[in-house]
């Protein structure tokens, strides 16, 4: 059988695939399913279903061990590491080339905020080049994983904090010339917060899941919460990926002056 129609895709990380079964699939198609993976991909040796959609601010994935032993692996992207534990952290391998997007745009006087940074695979890469990263995620465990990271990486500029985003935000001193927003579920309400910690001519990267490509609701949120800052507001849309039919990943880049 074609792999196709066994399944509706996998995600690598590392030596772990995460895969998504079609429900209509017997017992026999799934394992010949996992038969394809791991005579297709020799550095897989662990297997896990995905269950459900990542929910919460925490952002845990529903998964099921089908094969293999440890949830933890290291991952490599755009020559950096990660150890990433799939079971405990949101971590998203399809978002690669979105990562490299931002990325490029990072000049090296920038302070930048990224404010749901999971284990670091925007914080770090972008710590390399700017002058400043402070990351912040609710998570105690991506925040493990990202100190291990840090370490991995050889990275000293990082700040980071454990807990809830909009009121560690608040907290912080100083401004920031640009903001990455990777929690697409709900970024957009935590966007008054990062608007007032915006210093002039910054950009923020908000992502947000949109349906049959309508991101006016989404535009007039962020008209609404930056307009009480910054008059002039300008908003580019981008693709980072379909996550399920008819539902996109868009990342607004959002520039204020």
């Amino acid at each position: 059988m074609e792999k196709g129609r066994l399944n509706k895709g996998f995600d690598i990380v590392g030596n772990i695939a995460i895969v998504k079964f079609d429900g209509k699939l017997t017992k026999n198609q799934k394992l010949t399913a996992i038969k394809e993976i791991l005579n297709k991909n020799k550095n897989v040796n662990t297997i896990f279903q995905k269950i459900g959609m990542v929910q919460g601010e925490e952002r845990i994935p529903k998964l099921k061990k089908l094969i293999g032993n440890s949830s933890v692996a290291l991952y490599k992207e755009n020559g950096f590491s990660y150890y990433v534990d799939v079971k405990k952290v949101y971590f998203s391998p399809r978002m690669s080339n979105e990562r490299l997007r931002v990325i490029k745009q990072i000049k090296s006087k920038e302070r930048v905020l990224d404010m749901f940074c999971g284990v670091g695979p925007f914080t770090i890469p972008i710590a390399k080049i700017a002058k400043n990263v402070t990351a912040i995620d609710i998570n105690k465990n991506a925040i493990e994983l990202l100190k291990k990271n840090i370490k991995l990486n050889k990275i000293s500029n990082i700040d980071y904090y454990c807990g809830d985003s909009k009121k560690i935000t608040k907290s912080l001193e100083g401004k920031f010339d640009r903001v990455i927003m990777n929690f697409p579920l709900s970024a957009y309400e935590f966007l008054e917060a990062a608007v007032k910690k915006c210093d002039k001519k910054a950009v923020i990267h908000l992502y947000a899941f949109v349906k049959d490509g309508n991101t006016k609701v989404i535009r007039d949120e962020i008209i609404n919460s930056c307009r009480k800052n910054f008059k002039n507001i300008k908003i580019n849309e981008y693709n980072a990926g379909e996550v399920a039919p008819f539902l996109e990943r868009i990342c607004f880049d959002i520039k204020l002056s």
